[in-house]
């Protein structure tokens, strides 16, 4: 799973109307070095959701708490968490997020949901590594999560190179043992390659 720019942006104008969220158009060399944009490569698991409901005098409203489980930008997500609620419309909704690699957090994670009924998609977008990130999550009927949910693809960045990238992690892993440090270190210099696997795997992206 996982989609490209084009979709990402058609969701978050879908929920905030006249707002654009900044991301270009899908380019095969985006983490390439021939692009002015830099991707990440993500693989998660998407257990299933914890589902509330609440009623009021707009209606019913229903909010969604579930977690992720894999990696952004090659390393290891140490934990990662969401909420959603819908608005006035079963179909879209918003909430918050947060996810921690060993680089450390995401901040000012937010949650964007769309929903035709047959598939609901969630747009995370947050700040990693002193760079804007955004990424999307896409799951069968009118919610996310399930056994058998998973999603990947390449979270759009505004870091302008696979070096500055890997220099943010270094960075940002300063205070670590030295072994762990060199240990997350080669672990984001993964990155480029598993753009590149993906890339070919799913080559519209």
């Amino acid at each position: 799973m996982g989609s490209g720019r084009v979709r990402r942006r058609m969701l978050a104008a879908a929920m905030i109307g006249a707002v654009v969220l900044a991301v270009g158009s899908a380019r095969s060399d985006l983490a390439l070095g021939q692009s002015d944009e830099y991707a990440l490569y993500y693989s998660f698991d998407v257990p299933p959701l914890i589902t509330g409901i609440a009623t009021s005098e707009d209606g019913e409203k229903r909010s969604y708490t579930g977690t992720l489980r894999g990696t952004l930008g090659g390393l290891p997500v140490t934990e990662a968490k969401y909420t959603y609620s819908t608005g006035a419309s079963p179909k879209a909704g918003g909430g918050t997020f947060s996810l921690t690699t060993k680089a450390g957090p995401v901040k000012d994670g937010r949650v964007l949901m769309t929903s035709d009924g047959r598939q609901t998609t969630l747009l995370f977008v947050g700040q990693y590594l002193g760079a804007s990130v955004s990424f999307s999550v896409t799951g069968a009927n009118d919610q996310v999560g399930g056994g058998a949910t998973t999603a990947s693809g390449l979270a759009e960045t505004n870091f302008r190179s696979h070096e500055q990238y890997v220099t943010a992690v270094r960075n940002a892993a300063a205070t670590l043992p030295a072994a762990e440090r060199e240990q997350v270190a080669a672990q984001a210099d993964q990155n480029l390659r598993l753009v590149r696997d993906y890339q070919q795997r799913s080559p519209s992206h």
